[in-house]
């Protein structure tokens, strides 16, 4: 019986195992069937990726696959960034060096992803590099690298762009054609080269594939800031990128440029030590512009300057002259004059500095409502005369003509602290440098309350002192530009009369006047603090103070 048991337990179990392989047998087949229907599928979509992205390369030198890719990669670096930021805490110890530390750490996440996407990115990058008075240092400092990292691209690209503009290779059109180039920029690169004729020539090639992604990199990085913009509130520089799209978009015209470089080439008549390239405009067309060739140096290159015995306060006087009469007089202001566009020779006549101004791709138009308004309230600034400086930024639409001063000058003017005391502490004295060190705190609303085209001008102004920063300050700029705003609001009025010029020039004496007793005034204060050490009455750094008030807020010089 037991034996009968065992045998029917065998065949239930040997049937159990049987039933479990046929349903799994089943299962496996089922799926099977399913993979085999959705392969038709995948294979479709592959086939279709494929197509697209042969396509994209075949037809537009994979611009769109491209553009994906620097989306991606831009995404991702400001996720990390915002990452950084949303972590870090008020309340955390240390937390000024912590913020520095992820500025710093921000800054160079967003120069590797400029320097991998390029073109526009650059562009953008060192724009935000030359807004010093809004950004941290560690972002200026960190993106003002882009100005010397701008890779060239291949003779065959610079061919494509040949063959696109005028139907030939530009040995064909040239007498000589060096595909090294001399320089890369954001937008293009620049080659040597000679016509027909045997004049030299520099020859601005735009980058090949720069017009067909501009768009896509454009829409992307505006994305990308109205994401931050949204995740913190306190950031509102998006403003000022919406506001250079239509700057951007002239700049890839390289037809404009050429005009720009005529206008400014004329409005620089009067200069006769300020120089613009020539146009050549029988090989000039949308994506090339061919220039008169003109050997200098960079006007930061102190070691050349230096070998051509020039003088450093001649160089400084004739740039912020240069500077000053697009600002103040002629309204076409070159909106991008960082050190690469600037170049400094030497004079055959008679040996002196002359400068030469490149790259004229982007310019602002200063209006002559503005322009005069202007004038008055750089001299104002100058003399401090606060009624004529509240009076001159209202006719602009500035209300805090104070803040307003603070952004063109790049110094902190409101004035503060008590009367001078009679004996100075350390705490004293520690509260003054850190008055002068400071940088003054922005409010954008001031920037908002601006013409748009003034917008430019801050950046050229920031420049041009960073310039001069690196030369050490040689020259006092606000009052080589006040002079040249005194001397301008004369000119600008057209009916000059005998009246007016006698009345001009009283008040030119009266400027000057004015400018000696300011400085005859901060000499006598010096005086005073290095008294008052004699005696024993201050500090042993009482003895700097004044030069250390008197020095820039920043240390660093910002480029663009």
């Amino acid at each position: 019986m037991q034996q009968i048991q065992r045998v029917r337990q065998l065949l239930c179990a040997g049937g159990g195992r049987r039933n479990w392989n046929w349903r799994n047998l089943h299962k496996q087949r089922d799926t099977s069937a399913r993979k085999a229907s959705l392969s038709p599928v995948r294979l479709t979509l592959l086939a279709v990726g494929s197509g697209a992205i042969a396509y994209d390369g075949i037809a537009n030198d994979f611009t769109y696959c491209g553009a994906s890719v620097r989306f991606v990669r831009s995404l991702k670096t400001a996720a990390l960034i915002a990452v950084d930021y949303m972590k870090l805490k008020d309340t955390d110890e240390d937390y000024d060096t912590k913020l520095k530390a992820i500025h710093q750490k921000s800054a160079e996440r967003l120069l590797e992803t400029c320097l991998l996407n390029g073109g526009l990115y650059i562009k953008v990058g060192q724009g935000f590099a030359a807004i010093n008075h809004i950004l941290p240092d560690e972002y200026t400092k960190t993106l003002s690298r882009l100005q010397d990292k701008c890779l060239p691209t291949s003779q065959k690209d610079v061919q494509k762009v040949f063959l696109s503009e005028f139907g030939q290779l530009p040995e064909n059109i040239y007498e000589e054609f060096d595909y090294k180039p001399v320089a890369a920029a954001s937008l293009a690169q620049v080659f040597k080269a000679k016509l027909p004729g045997g004049e030299q020539v520099a020859v601005k090639v735009q980058y090949n594939d720069l017009q067909k992604r501009f768009i896509s990199d454009l829409g992307t990085i505006i994305f990308l800031q109205d994401i931050v913009e949204f995740v913190f509130k306190n950031y509102n520089f998006g403003w000022i990128l919406n506001d250079l799209k239509k700057n951007l978009v002239q700049e890839l015209n390289f037809e404009q440029e050429g005009r720009n470089a005529e206008r400014c080439a004329s409005d620089m008549k009067k200069l006769k030590y300020v120089y613009v390239p020539k146009v050549h405009w029988s090989h000039t067309k949308t994506r090339v512009l061919t220039l008169e060739w003109m050997d200098g140096c960079k006007v930061t290159d102190m070691k050349t300057i230096e070998s051509w015995k020039l003088n450093l306060k001649d160089v400084d006087v004739k740039l912020f002259n240069a500077f000053a009469e697009q600002i103040f007089y002629t309204g076409f202001v070159h909106a991008d004059p960082h050190p690469g566009n600037i170049f400094v020779r030497r004079s055959v006549k008679n040996g002196s500095a002359e400068i030469i101004l490149l790259d004229h791709g982007l310019y602002e138009e200063l209006q002559e409502n503005v322009r005069g308004p202007l004038c008055e309230f750089w001299e104002a600034t100058v003399l401090r005369d606060e009624a004529k400086m509240q009076a001159s930024a209202k006719k602009i639409g500035i209300g805090d003509y104070m803040r307003f001063a603070e952004v063109l000058f790049q110094q902190p003017i409101r004035a503060r602290g008590g009367g001078v005391r009679s004996k100075l502490s350390e705490e004293d004295i520690r509260h003054m440098k850190e008055v002068a060190r400071k940088n003054f705190e922005l409010i954008m609303g001031t920037l908002k309350e601006m013409p748009r085209s003034m917008l430019f001008v801050v950046r050229n102004l920031n420049t041009v002192r960073g310039i001069g920063r690196q030369h050490s300050d040689v020259v006092d700029r606000p009052r080589v530009m006040a002079r040249y705003a005194q001397k301008c609001l004369y000119r600008q009025n057209g009916n000059k009369s005998t009246l007016q010029y006698v009345r001009w020039l009283g008040r030119r004496v009266y400027f000057e006047y004015c400018l000696f007793l300011t400085a005859f005034r901060l000499q006598l204060v010096d005086w005073y603090f290095n008294l008052l050490y004699l005696v024993g009455r201050a500090p042993a750094s009482a003895r700097t103070v004044m030069r250390e008030m008197l020095a820039p807020p920043m240390d660093d010089v910002h480029g663009s």
